[in-house]
């Protein structure tokens, strides 16, 4: 299990309910995955392993990222939100629309989200952008 004192499993304390945090050993093959579809040349999802890639970018309206999500994001599915190796947790697609500005605005980091169920892969930006595409390899 993640560390329990680790600062975002109190930030998000209040959503217990909904998220499962990753154990260390899930969390690093969780790191690992989405390191293949990051890319290293600019904030965003990497063009040689994700295909179909849409931007957003939404300033302050949380609504409109919110409608874009609904839009794009199939709601019978398991998705896994990774902040960093050490911090990552399951929940599912619907809570996750939902609930994604309380999860990654107050802490102004990026994080990627990827199903377990299907290709899609999410990337969200602390300046307030989506990009969302489909991993090219997915097994």
């Amino acid at each position: 299990m993640i560390n329990k004192t680790h600062w975002r499993v109190e930030e998000l304390q209040h959503h217990s309910a909904d998220i499962v945090w990753l154990d260390a050993a899930d969390a690093r093959r969780a790191y690992d995955l989405v390191g293949l579809h990051d890319s290293k040349t600019h904030l965003g999802l990497n063009v040689d392993t994700v295909g179909s890639i849409e931007r957003l970018a939404f300033g302050d309206d949380v609504a409109i990222a919110t409608s874009w999500l609904r839009e794009r994001v199939p709601g019978i599915q398991q998705v896994v939100v990774v902040f960093g190796e050490d911090a990552c947790f399951v929940c599912s697609s619907v809570f996750l629309v939902e609930n994604w500005s309380d999860i990654f605005v107050p802490s102004r980091d990026d994080a990627m989200i990827y199903s377990k169920d299907t290709p899609l892969i999410l990337f969200y930006c602390h300046e307030n952008q989506f990009e969302l595409g489909q991993r090219i390899v997915f097994d």
